[in-house]
């Protein structure tokens, strides 16, 4: 409630005022200053003026331009839970309260209609079940910014309009998506419920544990680094209870199995397995007696206090999939093709000694003969899906292979073709994974709406870990998955608001917003994936003048299947394409051997990539469809029948994606629209390119979110490596005596440069000088008729809508500039409603 102000506090506030109070902008962040009235230095060109200020923190005096100062609010508003409601909405006034909210343990900020959370970097007392019901039921007026309020005004959205809803969580690597993506569904399934206890806390729990082992991963951005996307949908019936839920996942990343960047080990799972099993499912993944020859795909823990910790990971996975109802038959299957990859891994190839025919075999045999073992074939069988039925030429040729894809097929080495094996197995075991939750959770009901988190990779940049090997190309496709949402996100929150208010001719200051198209995600991300509508052609010509730009994704497919091409020549072609001067902003080479310089959301992160290896990463491994077959036709009934009932249609067998509803448990509603949504793309899946799946699954994932209405949580770092939290603490306690209270707590110009490339500044600035809420004509109309005065209340019928609607708001005497009335549609605060209803002893 507003409390009147004393005579003490309003002197203060003018005093205040008329000190001119002031942020000095500079490269390390602001500082705090007041102008000296009366003074100024003219320069010699007269349109030029210096300010004259006076640092507080020192007293010095100095003369700046006026574009280096931004207003500075009064201090009541340091602690702002809405950066909307600032006096001043500029960077540093928001930079200054997110850090005062911070120094707070405040780390939620609603930024108009999005919110901002910085990661705490230590556990908080605000998660907690007893929390979690203070939230229940509230209105969004009546809570304080909080993960759980943000949920609890989506999910009564949802009720309210019947109409689906999202939350997608964006931001960097180790900025805590995660973390917030399991607080939003453990608020939703804990305080509204579900029917006969499809979802509970339990099985929320048992989901995180085991896709943490199946997807999570240690790089040196995170400790735990989430390496897939995944949309979890709850389905609500008419009562607004859950009735049931699906999980779809998309892993981009299963080549980590074979291939990840130096220090970064693979999966979880792997190592918590081979630490973990004991007794007789040991020695029947012949485990018992770990070997220590190399491996070509992963090694045993050999610290004690790591082992002691996978033992007991293990064991949570065991129990987490046991809750879940997966019975022993199908864990012990899984197992079985994770202990046969290890095996695999020492197994490797090698050319056979004294022959002259090129004879390819394994390089241990008896490791071979256990992985066949386990995977229910012979190791005769499985060398000859390897390396020919003779041996000597690997069998890379299939029936609907084209002629260039067995041209292009012939180029893969006996290693390749194993790691093609292994990733190819490792991804139907993830889609396993996948189908056995979702059997669990989705039963075949009839539901009104759904509400779905999204969470993905966040943005990926070594360089800001100190890692100068540059990206990769795993690295460059989720950053592509980061630009499109962040491209959803300006224009859900920016575009569309101001389309809305043209088309409605509401007439609305916007100076202050950029109209430039640089400062748009969508020039980056057409670099990146633009279609041409021309058919594309391989030449070396430098001049494209007359020729259309294809994006990196399309030159990289096209290169990729050209017989003969190198990395190098990609480059070549991709700095051929865009070395005007449009692009240079965007694009631009780097010194080391085929790498270049990407310049990421709006230029504020550029992320430096190593292109070596590309074409090969671009071009599906032909193992990976062998794979599967494999599989299937095992002579084991258990591997065979748990991956054959999983198999669906345009299902990707290089992307590992994963789709509910193929056996027939999902909503019935939500299989239409929500089955699409990483299927979509069969043209990249014919053609067997991996950089094309990626464009097409990422849109339709953006073609699923559009049809919902879209929450954004903007998750930022405070300091770099804050998602290695050991070294995180040491570089602070080894630079302590080196910086000030404001810098230990967050790194200014990081969070500035998270800022900028979030675009929170334009949309809380839009958010604060339109009109967010509005509704059409006649739902106003019938809303808030009662609040018009008797006289002054319009009669049946209603000829005229949009009068009615003045007619009511002039009755309710309410200030011109806070609401406006447009062609369909009207734009007017809730809460003025809200007093005015409250005066007249009626609810909303």
């Amino acid at each position: 409630m507003l409390q009147a102000k004393s005579e003490q506090q309003l002197a203060s506030e003018q005093a205040w005022q008329e000190s001119e109070r002031l942020w000095l902008v500079h490269r390390a962040g602001f500082t705090a200053a007041r102008k000296i009235p009366g003074e100024s230095n003219t320069t010699a060109d007269p349109d030029t003026v210096k300010i004259h200020l006076q640092l507080e923190a020192t007293g010095d005096t100095l003369y700046v331009d006026d574009d280096d100062v931004e207003r500075a609010n009064p201090p009541q508003f340091d602690h702002s839970e809405d950066l909307s409601q600032l006096r001043y909405v500029n960077e540093s006034s928001i930079l200054h309260t997110l850090r005062q909210r911070y120094a707070s343990n405040l780390i939620h900020t609603h930024a108009g209609g999005s919110m901002i959370i910085i990661n705490p970097m230590a556990p908080l007392a605000i998660y907690s079940e007893k929390v979690m019901h203070m939230f229940r039921g509230c209105k969004s007026e009546d809570m304080p910014p909080h993960i759980y309020s943000l949920a609890q005004s989506t999910y009564r959205s949802m009720l309210t309009s019947r109409r689906d809803h999202s939350i997608l969580l964006l931001g960097r690597s180790g900025s805590g998506k995660t973390t917030n993506f399991k607080h939003i569904l453990h608020y939703l399934v804990l305080t509204v419920g579900s029917v006969n206890k499809v979802l509970t806390i339990e099985k929320l729990n048992s989901i995180s544990i085991v896709l943490e082992a199946f997807g999570n991963a240690r790089t040196i951005m995170n400790s735990n680094a989430t390496r897939f996307t995944q949309i979890f949908s709850l389905n609500y019936d008419q009562a607004g209870q859950i009735a049931s839920a699906s999980i779809q996942l998309l892993l981009m990343e299963r080549s980590r199995v074979v291939h990840r960047p130096d220090g970064e080990p693979a999966f979880h799972i792997f190592y918590w397995l081979l630490a973990g099993v004991e007794g007789a499912l040991r020695k029947e993944l012949y485990l018992e007696h770990l070997s220590n020859e190399p491996n070509l795909f992963t090694t045993p823990l050999h610290k004690h206090e790591d082992k002691q910790k996978a033992i007991l990971d293990f064991a949570r996975v065991c129990s987490a999939l046991s809750v879940l109802g997966v019975s022993n038959t199908e864990v012990k299957a899984i197992w079985s093709v994770l202990a046969a990859i290890y095996h695999l891994g020492i197994a490797g190839s090698v050319k056979a000694d004294n022959t002259n025919t090129g004879r390819w075999q394994f390089s241990n045999p008896q490791s071979a003969q256990r992985a066949a073992s386990l995977l229910g074939t012979t190791s005769e069988e499985l060398s000859h899906c390897l390396f020919g039925e003779d041996n000597s030429t690997p069998r890379t040729s299939f029936p609907t292979s084209s002629p260039t894809d067995r041209l292009l097929d012939r180029d893969l080495t006996p290693l390749e073709m194993l790691e093609g094996m292994v990733v190819g197995l490792y991804g139907e075991v993830f889609n396993a994974i996948a189908a056995l939750i979702n059997r669990s959770i989705s039963p075949v009901v009839h539901t009104v709406s759904s509400l779905m988190v999204v969470d993905c990779p966040g943005f990926q940049n070594p360089a800001s870990c100190g890692h100068q090997g540059g990206a990769t190309f795993q690295d460059m496709c989720h950053n592509y998955l980061q630009e499109r949402l962040q491209l959803l996100f300006h224009q859900t929150n920016i575009v569309a608001p101001r389309d809305r208010y043209a088309q409605e001719h509401i007439e609305l200051k916007c100076d202050d917003l950029a109209e430039n198209e640089i400062y748009s995600p969508n020039p980056l991300v057409s670099l990146l994936d633009r279609t041409s509508q021309n058919v594309m052609i391989r030449t070396s010509q430098p001049d494209l003048r007359d020729v259309d730009r294809w994006g990196l994704l399309w030159l990289l497919d096209e290169e990729a299947v050209y017989p003969g091409a190198c990395d190098e020549g990609f480059i070549e072609r991709l700095f051929m394409h865009y070395r005007d001067r449009d692009h240079q902003l965007l694009l631009r080479k780097a010194p080391g051997t085929n790498q270049f310089v990407l310049h990421h959301l709006q230029g504020t992160n550029p992320v430096m990539y190593t292109a070596t290896g590309w074409l090969k990463a671009s071009r599906e491994n032909p193992m990976a469809r062998a794979a599967v077959a494999l599989l299937h036709e095992s002579t084991k009934d258990d591997i065979s029948k748990l991956f054959v009932s999983i198999k669906g249609p345009n299902i990707s067998s290089t992307l590992g994606s994963s789709v509910v509803g193929m056996d027939g448990t999902q909503s019935l509603r939500r299989a239409s629209s929500i089955r699409r949504t990483f299927t979509t793309g069969t043209a990249g899946i014919k053609r067997k390119s991996v950089s094309l799946q990626v464009k097409f699954i990422v849109d339709g994932l953006i073609e699923t979110l559009r049809r919902t209405k879209l929450k954004f949580i903007h998750c930022f770092l405070p300091h770099h490596n804050a998602g290695l939290t050991d070294l995180h603490n040491s570089v602070l306690k080894n630079n302590s005596s080196s910086l000030n209270a404001d810098d230990l707590l967050i790194n200014v110009p990081l969070v500035r440069s998270q800022l900028r490339g979030a675009q929170i500044l334009d949309a809380v600035r839009l958010h604060k000088q339109g009109f967010p809420k509005f509704l059409p004509l006649s739902e106003f109309r019938r809303r808030f008729l009662l609040l018009a005065p008797p006289d002054g209340r319009p009669t049946s019928p209603i000829l005229d809508e949009r009068k009615a609607a003045e007619d009511i708001l002039r009755g309710m005497e309410l200030d011109l500039t806070s609401y406006r009335v447009g062609m369909s549609q009207s734009w007017i605060s809730e809460e003025l409603v809200r007093d005015r209803m409250c005066g007249k002893g009626l609810m909303l």
